[in-house]
């Protein structure tokens, strides 16, 4: 069982998201920089189950997550300011991502 369940849940959720999204790319955008966010997401979903599941040294783990959940971010951006996200798409993962991100930062301040 995760420790930190919701952390986990809201980005299996942002990743069924992303994979349909990805797949409506244009095909120049599909294949390099939608390729890369499905990666980016899947790995920041990697990272909250191994947090999750080590003992010791967690904060460094969570910090981990933390630093992979800017790259989301970032590719999010790039997909905005490359236009291959409308704005209401943008506007959804803006949103699923600042509630993301509040998670995880308490998660991290429990362990600071």
């Amino acid at each position: 069982m995760l420790y930190d369940f919701k952390v986990f849940q809201k980005v299996y959720d942002f990743l069924l998201w992303v994979k349909p999204t990805v797949q409506r790319f244009e095909r120049v955008h599909k294949y390099s920089l939608g390729i890369q966010l499905e990666n980016t997401v899947i790995e920041f979903m990697k990272k909250i189950v191994k947090a999750n599941f080590v003992r010791e040294n967690k904060k460094e783990f969570i910090e981990e997550c933390l630093m992979e959940f800017e790259m989301v971010k970032i590719l999010i951006r790039l997909a905005k300011d490359f236009k291959v996200l409308n704005l209401k798409q943008y506007e959804f993962a803006s949103k699923n991502l600042n509630e993301i991100g509040r998670l995880l930062g308490g998660w991290y301040k429990r362990f600071s």
